[in-house]
């Protein structure tokens, strides 16, 4: 493994996470997100972050609202998207992260995908239930910054990911000079040995990369001034969200919740959505296509939901922005958002002094 950079620990959240009983566990992390909260924003903005549409595509509506959602459509469709992060680290330097970099292509040897192409044909399924926006490499160009600026890949988990084209391995060189990728230490060790019912979502392979490009992550960790991880876990093992400060608002980002509305589910027009969350006394609605982790996936959402606040724009809804957003589209009838907040966008990215020394 590689070594770790200059990150340290948000405070608080540790000593939570550590509670064993679900329900204190719950009350612990309450208070705990408040206070990591309040610490984070108090050093100041990221430098700059972007997003940046890859790709729409289907996901089946049973798992996207935990079946609470009333449609006949058998998908929701939902648009995948990529932050590029700048924060100032501890040395002073300019760092950039790419948070969910999905090479989405290689993605679709994941089995669960595999089969609905084989299911549907390739023309469905490229031109009609998915829609292309643009890929890694040409957001980055667009943005000016070259493969070598930049220094951290991460996801928020590994289901669909194909590491090996960015980072090297199985024959293949890497397109990422000098990146590491940051995993949590539980997302790693899982995706070495998974259980059946979890290797529908990951693509054969897809992690077999150089030991040394990768940095292991042990719970929430501040990246730099403005910019940490919250782990988040629930979805997967391993589940990790992005945080990042501007100087109006916190956002996240995670597929926790395919939506903002699955932090306010009590405000969601979608049918069946609220009268679930109603019934069953949730506040919060679990995008549940894995249910190993559930109850952890429940708390991690109330973390995300109480580090990230409200909206700037709307207050009544949560500054959660999913990796994965719920799209509108013809093909899924009543499984359109209720609300879409402004993707995060702060500052100016770059280049960056340390990668033009590098090179």
């Amino acid at each position: 493994m590689s070594q770790s950079p200059a990150f340290r620990p948000l405070p608080f959240l540790a000593e939570a996470h550590a509670e064993t009983l679900p329900g204190p566990r719950l009350q612990k992390l309450r208070r705990a997100a408040l206070q990591a909260r309040e610490r984070f924003v108090q050093e100041g903005p990221v430098a700059a972050v972007a997003t940046c549409e890859l790709v729409t595509f289907p996901y089946p509506s049973l798992f996207a609202f935990s079946g609470a959602a009333s449609s006949p459509a058998p998908y929701v469709m939902m648009t995948h998207r990529m932050q590029v992060v700048q924060f100032v680290d501890a040395n002073g330097e300019r760092r950039t992260l790419l948070f969910n970099p999905s090479d989405y292509e290689r993605g679709q040897a994941a089995p669960f995908y595999r089969s609905l192409r084989e299911r549907y044909g390739a023309f469905v399924s490229d031109k009609v239930m998915s829609t292309q926006h643009g890929t890694v490499q040409s957001h980055l160009a667009s943005l000016g910054l070259t493969p070598g600026d930049v220094d951290f890949l991460a996801f928020d988990h590994l289901h669909i990911q194909d590491l090996r084209g960015w980072l090297g391995g199985d024959g293949l060189s890497a397109y990422f000079p000098r990146a590491k990728l940051l995993v949590q230490r539980a997302e790693w060790e899982m995706v070495k040995d998974l259980h059946p019912m979890q290797s529908v979502w990951f693509v054969p392979g897809g992690a077999d990369i150089p030991e040394e490009r990768v940095v292991l992550l042990d719970g929430d960790t501040w990246l730099g001034t403005g910019a940490a991880i919250l782990s988040t876990p629930g979805h997967t093992r391993g589940n990790m969200s992005l945080a990042v400060a501007t100087s109006r608002e916190v956002f996240v980002t995670s597929e926790n919740g395919v939506a903002t509305e699955s932090y306010t589910p009590l405000l969601s027009a979608i049918p069946g959505v609220r009268r679930f969350a109603e019934h069953m006394g949730w506040e919060v609605v679990l995008n549940g296509n894995s249910r190993e982790d559930s109850l952890l996936q429940y708390s991690s959402m109330v973390v995300e939901k109480l580090f990230a606040g409200p909206s700037a724009v709307e207050g009544a809804f949560v500054n959660f922005h999913p990796s994965s957003l719920l799209t509108s589209h013809l093909l899924a009838p009543g499984l359109s958002p209720t609300i879409v907040l402004p993707a995060p966008n702060f500052g100016d990215v770059r280049p960056t002094p340390a990668s033009r020394r590098a090179a």
